[in-house]
């Protein structure tokens, strides 16, 4: 199932985003979507990051070293 939405956007980013479709073979929603769906998994990326930073402060490990240690 589909859901539509509506949204506002300032002149200059609209305008950014026809470039990018004439450019592609991509339609404004498409991009839209793509766009969306990157900042969403990157967003959720960052929440995971968070947490197990966390958790690898709680045993120690700070740096890259610290991991490829406790690996080796």
């Amino acid at each position: 199932m589909r859901t539509s939405i509506s949204i506002s956007l300032p002149e200059e980013l609209a305008k950014e985003i026809d470039k990018v479709v004439k450019q592609t073979s991509l339609t404004r929603s498409e991009l839209v979507r793509a766009a969306l769906d990157e900042y969403l998994f990157k967003f959720r990326f960052r929440k995971l990051r968070e947490r197990l930073v966390l958790k690898a402060r709680e045993k120690g490990i700070y740096t890259d070293e610290d991991v490829f240690e406790r690996l080796g």
